[in-house]
């Protein structure tokens, strides 16, 4: 047979856990060509830069990318792939600015044409005739770069907010079948991988492009049924982000009897305040929606992890929206929150609607919402404090020195007091039992309480 030639190659990842997933795909792809991958992009044959547009400032670093890797490695073959290609071929610099561009603009729905080799000259040619992914796009993994992977179960979404940029990025809704799901996970906890996240860019329309696949709560109660058996103690799944409106009687049920997955959920709130909703598109839930589920779900959970996107200064924003916000915010027991000053974006209805504000007046927004949000965490630390028991997914050594760290549960970040060095094979243990003995900055400090001797 003969031999692959040898080559390096060095891959950017911007923005959310899809692209994380898309990137370890090409990853692996790349490296059945015979790649290595390098850590200093001056040394690599091919770099690939996997964007993110859907605030103006994931956009602007893609763009930074594209000029600073074109400057450190003049000779690399540059491919500029995922949702910021469909606005790169617009920009202007300013006059005067030594500004190239990518060797490859590949857009988000021809991104699978990068599982080929991308030396060959073909990589080269106009896209333009490419037809895009008509179904659920061919990406694959068998390990992850991180030691808790992301498995993408469904891409696009069809809903139009009207701030949201991604339909027109990465285009209509496509899931993937239930059974190649099940196949990768597997695959990924027989490796060793303690927990696993289900992600997609809108989980809520799984299954709509194909009433054969069911919905995202079919989907979950699958793995669980084929799954549990052999991996529930010591393996568990993690859901990156749910609609509010999925918190239905069916959805809460479904995660009442699941054995995997972890006691924490991420949602898309955006907002509650029912005039900012309707103007958002997302008049499909309500505060007391969202408050009522989150009481049935402590029933389910009597210590949960939760967290939020949240979106302000949205055009035509009132200081009463603000303050039904930070109500809503003080009132529920959120963990953590990921708040957004609006932005702007192209192709968006809300880019032309009145009452845009400033963009101080939007930051500042944001940051009295993230001050409510870091006083919830604070005390969502502190009962974590009073509980004797959790189980952390570890991230792994890479030096004998550094502490080990990784997440329990609940999402918080957590590092182990001591290291021993069995703890240090986590891959053959699971979940590592701990409990909590500390405050650190961000999260917990944690002993081990795992009994070593069961494992050697």
């Amino acid at each position: 047979m003969e031999a692959v030639s040898s080559w390096k190659f060095y891959i950017v990842t911007f923005g959310c856990k899809v692209n994380q997933y898309e990137s370890q795909s090409l990853r692996e792809a790349w490296e059945r060509f015979g790649g290595e991958e390098c850590e200093c992009p001056e040394v690599a044959d091919v770099i690939c830069i996997n964007s993110c547009a859907v605030t103006a400032k994931g956009e602007r670093d893609a763009r930074n990318a594209v000029f600073r890797l074109r400057r450190d490695a003049p000779s690399a073959r540059l491919i500029l792939t995922g949702c910021a290609t469909k606005f790169f071929a617009g920009y202007r610099p300013r006059k005067g600015s030594n500004r190239t561009a990518p060797d490859i603009l590949l857009p988000q729905d021809k991104k699978s044409l990068l599982l080929a080799d991308p030396r060959t000259p073909a990589m080269l040619a106009d896209m333009s005739d490419t037809a895009p992914d008509a179904f659920f796009p061919p990406f694959r993994i068998n390990s992850f770069k991180r030691a808790r992977p992301v498995v993408k179960v469904q891409d696009g979404c069809t809903h139009r907010c009207t701030f949201c940029v991604v339909p027109h990025t990465r285009g209509p809704a496509k899931s993937r079948q239930a059974s190649e799901v099940l196949a990768e996970i597997r695959r990924l906890l027989r490796a060793g991988h303690a927990e696993i996240m289900l992600s997609g860019v809108n989980l809520h329309q799984y299954g709509r492009d194909n009433p054969d696949f069911g919905d995202f709560w079919s989907l979950l109660s699958m793995l669980e049924t084929k799954l549990a058996d052999e991996f529930a103690g010591i393996s568990r799944f993690r859901i990156s982000s749910l609609e509010p409106s999925q918190l239905t009687r069916r959805g809460l049920d479904t995660l009442a009897a699941s054995r995997m997955v972890c006691p924490h959920l991420h949602l898309s709130l955006q907002h509650v305040s029912p005039a900012v909703l309707r103007r958002m598109g997302r008049g499909h839930y309500s505060a007391r929606n969202v408050a009522e589920a989150v009481a049935a779900l402590a029933e389910l959970w009597p210590v949960m992890g939760l967290g939020a996107d949240i979106l302000v200064g949205f055009p035509g924003e009132t200081e009463t929206d603000m303050s039904l916000l930070t109500d809503f915010v003080r009132e529920l027991p959120f963990s953590y929150a990921h708040v957004f000053p609006w932005s702007c974006r192209p192709d968006t209805a809300a880019a032309g609607f009145d009452g845009q504000m400033p963009v101080a007046v939007r930051q500042t927004r944001a940051a009295r919402v993230r001050e409510v949000v870091a006083q919830r965490r604070k005390a969502f630390l502190q009962r974590q404090l009073a509980l004797d028991h959790m189980l952390i997914a570890t991230d792994g050594l890479k030096t004998a020195t550094e502490s080990l760290k990784g997440v329990n549960e609940y999402y918080i970040s957590c590092v182990f007091d001591s290291a021993p060095k069995k703890i240090c094979a986590f891959r053959k243990i699971g979940l590592v039992p701990a409990k909590p003995v500390g405050l650190t900055g961000s999260g917990l400090v944690v002993e081990a309480v795992y009994h070593f001797s069961e494992v050697q």
